[in-house]
């Protein structure tokens, strides 16, 4: 499989606008899915013309169940927290977990709603393991 272009992740070169952090920070505080979440520059040569910031959130463990509403969440409370008609990525890392230690290594962490789950995670990284695998739905479905 082709792992695609090579990723440059980084601490912002100029610091994000400090209204902008902490309107995210106030977004992503009280969200229930959210266990940590890290806000680097993020560049991908011959793709992008420039790097641009990137939020990366790790779930808490009941969330990864529904990725796709956890994600949809995340994304309505960082577009609402972003000036009209600016915009940002969100990826999710438990998704790709490889990603975590690069990251982590930017140091440009926003916000940790869950220290315990955030070591974990580390660790995992660290040591190669992937992260516990995320538990699907039946196959089948039931009736009766």
């Amino acid at each position: 499989m082709d792992a695609g272009p090579p990723l440059e992740i980084r601490r912002p070169r100029q610091p994000p606008d400090p209204e902008l952090l902490e309107s995210l920070q106030g977004a992503l505080q009280d969200c229930q899915d959210v266990a940590f979440a890290y806000l680097p520059e993020v560049y991908v040569p011959g793709q992008q013309s420039h790097p641009e910031l990137v939020l990366f959130v790790w779930l808490r463990r009941h969330a990864v169940r529904s990725v796709r509403a956890a994600l949809n969440g995340v994304s309505a409370r960082v577009a609402r927290a972003l000036p009209d008609g600016d915009y940002m990525d969100v990826v999710i890392l438990n998704s790709a977990p490889d990603l975590l230690a690069a990251v982590e290594d930017a140091h440009c962490l926003l916000v940790e709603l869950d220290a315990g789950e955030r070591r974990q995670a580390l660790d995992a990284a660290r040591s190669g393991d992937h992260a516990p695998e995320v538990p699907t739905r039946p196959w089948w479905w039931p009736f009766g």
